[in-house]
């Protein structure tokens, strides 16, 4: 009786002293490593019409300055949409070829045309009198509408209504090389490059753009007369 008495007294006493007893806290586990990346996803068909608005070609057009603020600045930029429209084809992609003279009028859209959202354009008239002689003259138009040239400190400035001629004042160091005409397939190909003065551009700084212009022209077939 006195060693079962014993024995249970030790019991309990084993049992408080273990109960009283807290384990050190574990060592955080160490993180797992990132996943592998999963693959790209493919790209997206172009959207209902864009073949057909991008198949003439494109103006592409680089522009390097001084902005209003004083910051330098250089942009690129490629307009390829062709309003197809038969209202509008005569001036935006056509030429008209004369004995001694050959012209261009071409405009290309930044976005899908007549969109009331986008109306930013690029548009070159290129005359050329007397193709290959000697006597050979050019006339050139650039015009640039509501283009808005957008830095990486996000700040932009617009070239709304700018019209540059290599006959202009302001306009200098104009130069077209690279120059072909397939008469063939229509495909017009040149480059160009001009200096525009300060007070000539809406920088307020000296301002020099140059261009590539790889489209194709179309020309007209005037329609018989059911009247």
């Amino acid at each position: 009786m006195k060693k079962m008495y014993l024995k249970t007294i030790l019991i309990c006493c084993l049992g408080i002293f273990l109960s009283n007893c807290e384990g050190e806290d574990g060592m955080n586990g160490l993180n797992g490593a990132n996943g592998i990346d999963g693959m790209n996803g493919e790209n997206g068909q172009n959207g209902v019409g864009f073949d057909e608005l991008t198949q003439f070609g494109s103006i592409t057009l680089s522009f390097e300055g001084t902005r209003p603020d004083d910051v330098t600045f250089t942009d690129t930029v490629a307009f390829k949409f062709t309003a197809i429209e038969g209202d509008q084809l005569d001036e935006n992609s056509s030429v008209t070829i004369q004995d001694s003279e050959i012209n261009f009028e071409l405009i290309r859209f930044l976005s899908t045309p007549d969109d009331s959202y986008q109306e930013t354009l690029a548009a070159i008239d290129l005359d050329i009198t007397n193709p290959g002689q000697d006597d050979q003259t050019i006339s050139f138009d650039l015009e640039v509408d509501d283009y808005a040239i957008i830095s990486n400190d996000n700040k932009y400035f617009v070239i709304d209504d700018g019209e540059f001629s290599n006959t202009d004042m302001g306009v200098s160091n104009f130069s077209i090389t690279n120059y072909s005409f397939n008469e063939e397939t229509n495909n017009l190909v040149f480059s160009f490059s001009m200096d525009i003065a300060s007070d000539s551009n809406e920088t307020g700084n000296n301002l020099s753009i140059s261009g590539e212009v790889d489209v194709i022209v179309l020309e007209e077939v005037p329609a018989v007369s059911t009247r």
